[in-house]
């Protein structure tokens, strides 16, 4: 007996194991199942997101769940933007990002985003991010540039161009990276120092996409004449580009040629029939053919405002002009009349004061800047460095000097995490020989730049 129970003592304890690995197994596969289940159940009926598959899921494709989850992702940011509603567009495409940091597409989408939200740090950091996983992609390549050269950024621009492109200036995207080379050269050391490179690169005067920049460096060094000729042949064979249009039609203007700038701006806004932008464009030219309170120039304002009138940015836009060309009538009635229903008033407030201090009625400006002031939030920096600015413009044209290096230095403090917009503030200073202001903002040592800072 003693015998058969050491016998049967090995096999029953193999059985014991046998059967608690069989119940271990069930209850693994039983979680693996629940856990497969909940997760398509999630994606599926939470997340509402059809592109996922059972098997990506069973499978553990993490890669292309993820992938799917961005798509829906970048486009609920795309919405929530449209929207208005700017946080949720930040979180749902800085999930979008994370998840598929390689979709081009969706991280050119959400980089827009970002500018326009007036985060121009952000919006920088995630190009530059993007392009060192796919440094020649041509899209990536062409807004990073853009976006750089337009903000300020025009050393660091010459930086990333030097460091990270050097051995690419002539492959594939050359004509692209040495363009922007000599815009940013242009924009940083002067019209001087871009002709010089741009005579490096010859190449560059026969590629039409090259014909802006290389335009505006024959502009800039006196060759006005060449400079037209070679921006109307770009507008003639890229209608569809309204900044190059715009820029024509002033160069037109400043050579005496205003009939044809009210050409220009007409094809534009045929050509965008539905855009503000180019009836603006109309309504400089015309001004600058006949007179402000011509015929013409009234019919073209009225027309204006019944076709856009129910637009505030439109409106802002108006009043933009009319504070640069000193339409103080205008800036005056589109201050009054919109303080209504335009939600931004205080933007319309600064038109004003430029369009009276074009006009040499200084005191009246530093009053309206004054009460724009008092009425403004201290946290809202974007706005005090332009209403600052202001005042140190007109405090200078007034000859007090106290007041315009007092301004200067508060202007400096709201400046100071910004280290190329002070930069592009001393030039601007240094130009109109306010030297009271460059010495205050020389003084002030930039910070990091903050996160959306613009």
């Amino acid at each position: 007996m003693a015998g058969l129970m050491t016998t049967n003592a090995p096999y029953s304890r193999r059985l014991n194991v046998r059967r608690l690995a069989i119940a271990g197994s069930l209850g693994v596969f039983l979680l693996y199942g629940l856990f497969v289940l909940t997760g398509y159940a999630w994606l599926h009926y939470v997340l509402k997101n059809d592109r996922i598959g059972f098997a990506d899921v069973a499978l553990f494709r993490w890669k292309e769940v993820r992938k799917a989850m961005a798509v829906d992702q970048f486009a609920e940011g795309k919405r929530a933007w449209e929207a208005g509603n700017y946080q949720a567009a930040y979180l749902a495409f800085g999930s979008g990002v994370r998840n598929d940091p390689d979709n081009i597409d969706g991280r050119l989408v959400a980089a827009s985003f970002l500018g326009a939200a007036g985060a121009i740090n952000l919006e920088v950091n995630l190009l530059e991010d993007g392009l060192r996983r796919a440094p020649d992609d041509l899209r990536l390549i062409e807004r990073t540039f853009a976006v750089l050269t337009t903000s300020g950024r025009d050393r660091h621009a010459l930086e990333l161009l030097h460091r990270q492109y050097s051995t690419k200036l002539s492959g594939p995207n050359g004509p692209l990276l040495r363009t922007s080379e000599v815009l940013a050269t242009l924009n940083a050391d002067g019209a001087v120092a871009a002709k010089a490179l741009l005579e490096k690169y010859p190449d560059l005067r026969k590629k039409s996409e090259s014909a802006p920049v290389v335009a505006r460096v024959l502009w800039e060094t006196r060759e006005r004449l060449a400079a037209t000729e070679l921006l109307a042949a770009y507008v003639e064979t890229h209608p569809n580009i309204f900044a190059a249009s715009a820029e024509l039609a002033a160069w037109q203007t400043a050579g005496g040629l205003a009939g044809d700038a009210v050409q220009t701006a007409q094809q534009a806004c045929a050509q965008f029939p539905q855009d503000f932008a180019p009836r603006v464009l109309l309504i400089e030219m015309t001004e600058a053919l006949e007179s402000t309170g011509s015929s013409n120039w009234q019919k073209a304002v009225e027309s204006y405002l019944k076709d856009f009138g129910n637009r505030p940015e439109a409106i802002v836009t108006l009043a933009d002009l009319a504070g640069r060309k000193g339409w103080v009538a205008l800036a005056r009635t589109l201050y009054v009349v919109s303080g209504v229903r335009q939600p931004n008033l205080a933007a319309l407030a600064l038109f004003y004061s430029d369009a009276l201090a074009r006009t040499s009625l200084l005191s009246d400006a530093q009053r309206v800047l004054t009460d724009v002031e008092s009425q403004t939030d201290d946290t809202n920096t974007v706005f005090l460095r332009l209403l600052r600015q202001r005042q140190v413009e007109v405090a200078a044209a007034l000859g007090d000097h106290d007041s315009a290096r007092e301004y200067a230095r508060r202007l400096a403090a709201v400046t100071r995490s910004n280290a190329d917009a002070l930069e592009l503030l001393r030039r601007r200073f240094a130009q109109q020989g306010i030297a009271e202001a460059v010495a205050e903002l020389a003084a002030v040592p930039a910070g990091p730049t903050a996160p959306g800072a613009k």
